[in-house]
């Protein structure tokens, strides 16, 4: 199954929203933290911004400052996903 997740209105919006009280969720569940500290991808998923879009398959490993379709997503895991 894909799961299809817009950045930035999920990723750097929904992420990075403070307080917003309907903001969407982080597809958290598509990642899992590493012991390293790293992100291991765990299903399929497709990361759209703009005109970029990106799919990445489950094993891809997310490290500091991994770009995807524009969008830093380590820094976004790290901050919406424990």
């Amino acid at each position: 199954m894909i799961k299809y997740f817009l950045i930035p209105a999920l990723l750097a919006s929904c992420l990075f929203a403070s307080s917003a009280a309907d903001a969407q969720k982080a597809p958290c569940g598509s990642f899992q933290k590493l012991p390293d500290g790293r992100w291991s991808v765990v299903k399929l998923i497709k990361i759209e911004h703009e005109k970029a879009s990106a799919m990445l398959n489950a094993g891809t490993i997310i490290t500091p400052g991994t770009q995807v379709a524009g969008v830093d997503i380590y820094a976004a895991l790290q901050k919406s996903c424990h």
